[in-house]
């Protein structure tokens, strides 16, 4: 016999499952297999199975001891004067199972045997297969059992995470901690070692986010900070120096493995076997949607990761999707060069620019490049790095013949053989075996395609009391072969709940859905969403590339687009999609409001369903938006080609700050493209005029000057028509700016006069600084010391009556330098001082990178050399950190 206790009760005799009754007499065996070979009393019986025992709890007992006995037989005694035991055999309990693996680990870990540990530990925890106590009535007595198991459980993850991270086995152990942390909370040792984890793979970030997380648990939970290992941990990662750019700064970026991966041995050693060490490496896997390329892929890229050790990227170019245009390569490489630690304002504008500096950060780096989803050659020639050490993965459903030197894995269908082994590894030896000619005929109905297998028998799993028989008539009562029928078959099954958020996800824009917005897509809570996405997930109508994300494969898009055609009439359509927008709009707002405090966004209010995301700080603001970049781009677009011209440029003047901070231009010009001619389609002048005005910045920034004027003065003739003197006011400004960057002097102090000119007019005191400063620095730039400096101090006087601390730090720096060029250095020195103090206390670096070049100058000024060099040391070491070519400048100081 055979005794599952990690999850739901299950017991099976020859394979197959046994009918345990309802859920007390469940209750009762799950006592006598917490206490198998032992004898369990009825007073422990009772408290086990009752909050409230009935008047005479042993009768009650006799008869769930009665119904198991037809079941287990003479296994299950009864003790005299001692109550009932289970006799279990050894290898029948996978408790017994699971505890062996801890010991044996444990064991190993005496022995210093790490590796040997960490998989002894991880083979422990793969016998849990669900919650015990979900389809119990369970006691005092038997929670209390739960918990304790429970615990044993949690510390072989503990020991299977630091025995992994001992290893540099990060990956492995991210994921895992992610679940089990949101899952117990105030587990401190579980955050400790994701913290550990993410620290240590070059995710700083995400460690610092973690700790936030832990925090605001235990804070609002127990009411406490928290323990003294966590803080701990905090401050040593906040103090450990952020990497130079020339090391790698996010560089493990392959998708999670799959671990029901079935099959494909023959490509696998194939794509696996050692290529030639004078040029790159590139394989490419070959075949239709559904057959399994990019999981093949994945398992392939784990398996080579010892192999290129230094860097490994991933990219999902979007070639066949139907909802996506493909992902263009200079945009795919933008990405990679954040990843590869370029600043966004180094990196360069054209392709071949990019694609350049792309493989020189690669050089001399063994590498691996996953690209998924290829259109074609032209689209995959950019991305390919220069030397020899590094491999490039390509999946796509074309040949990829003009490639040089690729050598090319073409993937059919399974084989019935491998099909079968995949329907096993789901679904369960037993029930395969128990009936193979069904197996077979299920394969045969799924067409042998891996995605509609692994549906087939995900099916079955669920289902233990169907038999291969039942599922081939299903199948077959269907109608068709092949995948569309497996598709309808796992959808129709779903209750209408689940049926309705399927559905609903053909609507999602953008590549991956959250709970949240999720949510806001259905009319639900972010908790409804999160279960039922879970729900899908084990489906296998969903797939997971990273915790808390879940995506569609192709296939199964297009199907949820048909089915929300076809099921929900175009109002509802509509509502659901504007739900959503909604969501990304007033999220985005929130987090604005977090990167600029200082900027007022009007946007119209959300449906009353929707519940838009708010962000402790700036930083979980920033990192919201770097994760939902791609979502947000597509969410400006879907707005403008569904007919919700609002929701665009709403969405787009939202993402303003985002951009701007991170340089990411394209996406800029793009959106504020779309969004401006969303405005022009209405007749919506006034929001027209603000993306001008935006796109026009943007435009600015990648110097194309002419078209940056001409925006700016189309949006200064549209709000001078509007009689809107308060938008005249920013036009005017960066007007200014873009005369400034042609050098055209007077007309840019002709903008910023009579700009400055409206702001005094209207009040508004931060724009009058924002433009005292810039007519400061033209004055300055002219070596007009006195004029720039009588502007400066004005606009000091207003920074200081607004409290807008990073604004009044770059005004003190520059006060700095004016006394600088007036050969006033101790009054240099005092203000910049002050402007290195404010910089630090607000942790802005390159601030502090420039305010300490311009301390050294000002102190070399005095005379004090060993001052001056003090400076510049320290200035240089941020701006290589930044990867800021001006550590050059001051390194020539030096």
């Amino acid at each position: 016999m055979e005794f599952l206790l990690l999850g739901s009760l299950a017991v099976r005799r020859s394979g197959t499952l046994l009918e345990l009754g309802g859920p007390r007499q469940r209750a009762v065996l799950t006592m006598l297999l917490l206490h198998a070979n032992e004898a369990v009393s009825v007073a422990q019986l009772t408290e086990a199975v009752w909050d409230s025992p009935p008047v005479s709890p042993e009768s009650n007992l006799r008869t769930y001891v009665a119904g198991l006995r037809k079941v287990l037989g003479d296994r299950l005694i009864t003790r005299p004067g001692h109550g009932y035991q289970l006799v279990v055999e050894p290898g029948e309990l996978d408790l017994d199972a699971f505890d062996q693996l801890v010991r044996d680990g444990e064991n190993a870990l005496a022995d210093n045997d790490t590796a040997a540990a960490a998989d002894l530990f991880g083979q422990a925890l793969a016998k849990w297969h669900g919650i015990p106590t979900a389809e119990l009535n369970a006691g005092p007595l038997l929670r209390a059992e739960f918990t304790r198991l429970q615990e044993r459980r949690l510390t072989a993850v503990e020991r299977y995470a630091r025995t992994s991270i001992e290893l540099g086995r990060f990956d492995d152990v991210i994921d895992r901690l992610r679940r089990e942390s949101a899952l117990h909370p105030l587990r401190e040792e579980l955050w400790a070692q994701l913290m550990v984890a993410l620290d240590r793979s070059g995710r700083r970030g995400e460690a610092l986010e973690a700790y936030a997380t832990a925090r605001r648990h235990v804070v609002e939970q127990v009411g406490v900070e928290p323990g003294a290992r966590l803080r701990q941990l905090q401050q040593v990662i906040l103090e450990s120096r952020v990497p130079s750019p020339a090391a790698l700064n996010a560089h493990r970026q392959l998708p999670m493995d799959i671990a029901e991966f079935t099959g494909r041995e023959a490509e696998l050693r194939r794509l696996c076997e050692p290529g030639p060490q004078t040029t790159v490496v590139i394989s490419a896997i070959e075949g239709m949607a559904g057959v399994g390329k990019t999981k093949l892929a994945v398992r392939a890229a784990h398996r080579l990761v010892q192999r290129y050790p230094d860097v490994q990227l991933w990219a999902d170019l979007h070639g066949f999707d139907a909802d996506e245009l493909p992902a263009e390569p200079s945009a795919v490489l933008e990405g990679f060069l954040r990843l590869l630690g370029v600043p966004g304002a180094q990196i360069p504008e054209s392709l071949e620019e990019r694609a350049a500096l792309y493989r020189d950060r690669l050089t001399g780096k063994r590498a691996l490049v996953l690209l998924d989803n290829a259109a074609g050659e032209d689209q995959v020639r950019p991305l390919l790095p220069g030397g020899p050490g590094c491999m490039v993965l390509i999946t796509s459903r074309r040949t990829l013949l003009q490639l040089d030197g690729v050598k090319s894995v073409f993937l059919d269908v399974f084989t019935p053989g491998e099909a079968l082994a995949l329907l096993s590894r789901i679904a369960g030896e037993d029930r395969v075996q128990a009936d193979r000619e069904a197996a077979e005929r299920i394969a045969e109905l799924c067409g042998h395609l891996p995605i509609a297998v692994a549906l087939a028998a995900k099916r079955l799993a669920r289902r233990p009391q169907w038999t291969t028989r039942d599922l081939v008539a299903q199948l077959e009562r269907g109608g068709g072969l092949g995948v569309r029928g497996v598709f309808d078959l796992s959808y129709q099954a779903l209750p209408d709940h689940q049926r309705r958020l399927f559905r609903l996800l053909g609507l999602h824009p953008g590549e991956d859905v959250t709970a949240e917005s999720a949510a806001a897509l259905a009319g639900l809570t972010a908790h409804e969403a999160g279960d039922l996405l879970e729900t899908l997930l084990d489906e296998h109508l969903l797939q997971q590339h990273t915790p808390g994300r879940y995506g569609l494969h192709d296939l199964l898009r297009a199907y949820a687009v048909e089915q929300v055609t076809a099921a929900e009439p175009p109002p509802a359509r509509t509502l659901a999609r504007r739900r959503v927008l909604d969501w990304y709009v007033h999220t985005s707002w929130q987090s604005a409001q977090r990167l600029n405090p200082q900027r007022k966004l009007e946007i119209a209010p959300p449906d009353p369903s929707v519940h838009p995301r708010t962000f402790a700080d700036r930083d979980a603001a920033l990192l919201w938006c770097d994760t939902e970049r791609a979502n947000l781009v597509a969410a400006v677009r879907e707005a403008a080609e569904h007919d919700l011209p609002e929701h665009s440029w709403s969405l787009a003047q939202c993402l303003w700050d985002f951009f701007n901070l991170r340089k990411h231009w394209a996406d800029w010009i793009d959106t504020h493209g779309i969004a401006l001619a969303a405005a022009r389609s209405v007749g919506a002048r006034e929001a027209e005029g603000r993306m001008l005005i935006t796109l026009g910045i943007a435009l600015r920034e990648v110097r194309r000057h002419d078209e940056a004027i001409e925006h700016a003065q189309q949006a200064i003739a549209i709000f001078r028509a509007l009689g809107d003197k308060a938008r005249q006011e920013p036009a005017l400004n960066n007007l200014g700016i873009a005369y400034m960057a042609q050098g055209r002097v007077d007309d840019a102090l002709a903008c910023y006069e009579q700009s400055a000119e409206i702001a005094r007019e209207l009040g508004h005191t931060h724009t009058e600084a924002v433009l005292l400063n810039n007519i400061g620095l033209l004055h300055a730039d002219a070596g007009r010391f006195d004029v720039a400096l009588a502007r400066y101090l004005r606009a000091l006087e207003i920074r200081q009556e607004i409290k807008d601390p990073y604004s009044e730090a770059i005004l003190l720096n520059n006060i700095g330098e004016v006394h600088r060029g007036l050969l006033d250095f101790p009054q240099a020195v005092s203000y910049v001082d002050r402007a290195l103090e404010t910089f630090r206390a607000i942790g802005d670096l390159y601030g502090q990178a420039e305010s300490l070049d311009n301390l050294g100058l000002a102190l070399d000024g005095l005379g004090d050399r060993r001052g001056a060099e003090k400076c510049w040391l320290e200035s240089v070491a941020l701006f290589e950190e930044l990867g800021e070519p001006k550590a050059e400048e001051v390194r020539g100081r030096l």
